[in-house]
């Protein structure tokens, strides 16, 4: 984490009384004197800091920024390139990829050091980042060239592009990282590239203008967003079959799981606010407004808090996951859009 933990004594240690009063045992002497030298010097830690970290891209200020989920503070800026857009995690956390429409390129950033350490060139419009399971590749979806971008994550080199469709905008790996789901927005379609040989093997139903799909935690189902016609769709995910299809008004677009699977929150842009989606009923149980188009969303991994860029705003919203109230607003830094949590 960003924010350095803070190591603290035991107060039982420091005031620690000792039992045989009369007649100190040398043992007890030595083993307190050892346990007090590895606190102090970090090798054991008590009472350490917990607090997240919000990654927040900003398309104007061509940076993304960090907030504290302690403090709701932003704690540090780095430079990106310009149209900063989207942030993506490695599996493990350690490494953050920032989508740079202006500058038609990836941030890579080491997410533990928070040092910059390449730009690498894609195409037209760099809009997403996927990454494999194992961490080993990255994937840019380039928008406006409706093609995506292997990355080779150890060289931090592109190593091959390909198209899929018009406005490819984002992708999923599967589980076992051996496909990749690609969203073709202009398309209405999603491709299925095989990862190994890059080539397309099916073409899929999809949505027009669609921004997000999200797996189940089952991996059965994607839940993917269908802005043009005001709906959420519900995809098989082995056929690709349509199971159900959800009313949302208001172009949906960000859209993210509970950590245990029983809620989807999806943002609302046209409407300025978000709603709160059963799993299990398919339907809108609530809705909060937020403020002028909230944009991507994400949550923190305890499911207690929400996370929305209010892009027009220039904001980044927390949100209690639990009802959809608003707990503040922290200023960020020119047209927000992506969001991403990080323990």
């Amino acid at each position: 984490m960003y924010r350095d933990k803070v190591k603290t004594v035991n107060p039982l240690v420091k005031n620690f009384q000792n039992p045989f009063q009369k007649r100190q045992q040398p043992w007890v002497v030595f083993a307190i004197s050892i346990f007090t030298v590895l606190l102090l010097s970090g090798v054991v830690s008590v009472n350490a800091s917990s607090a997240g970290e919000i990654w927040v891209a900003n398309m104007k200020g061509a940076n993304v920024q960090i907030i504290d989920s302690d403090s709701n503070q932003v704690v540090k800026t780095i430079a990106t390139g310009a149209g900063a857009h989207n942030v993506t995690f490695s599996p493990d956390g350690k490494l953050a990829y920032i989508a740079n429409l202006g500058t038609n390129s990836i941030t890579i950033i080491d997410a533990v050091s928070k040092e910059k350490l390449a730009d690498v060139v894609t195409d037209t419009k760099a809009h997403d980042v996927a990454v494999s399971p194992d961490g080993k590749t990255a994937v840019a979806c380039n928008v406006g060239a409706g093609n995506i971008t292997f990355i080779d994550v150890a060289s931090k080199k592109a190593t091959h592009t390909m198209a899929t469709g018009k406005k490819a905008i984002t992708a999923v790996f599967s589980h076992d990282g051996n496909t990749l789901y690609v969203v073709n927005a202009g398309a209405a379609n999603i491709s299925l590239v095989d990862v190994e040989t890059k080539k397309v093997t099916q073409t899929r139903q999809g949505a027009k203008g669609a921004m997000a799909i999200k797996p189940t935690r089952d991996w059965n189902q994607f839940w993917l967003t269908a802005p043009a016609d005001d709906k959420l769709l519900l995809l098989n995910s082995r056929t690709g079959a349509l199971e159900a299809s959800i009313d949302v008004p208001g172009e949906p677009h960000g859209l993210v799981h509970s950590p245990d699977g029983k809620t989807v929150y999806v943002g609302q842009r046209k409407l300025g606010q978000i709603a709160m989606i059963d799993t299990a009923s398919r339907k809108i149980t609530k809705t909060t407004a937020l403020g002028q188009r909230p944009d991507m969303i994400d949550i923190s991994s305890d499911g207690k808090t929400l996370y929305v860029a209010i892009r027009d705003e220039n904001k980044l919203a927390v949100v209690s996951a639990a009802d959809l109230s608003l707990t503040m607003k922290v200023d960020t830094d020119g047209e927000t859009h992506g969001v991403a949590y990080r323990d």
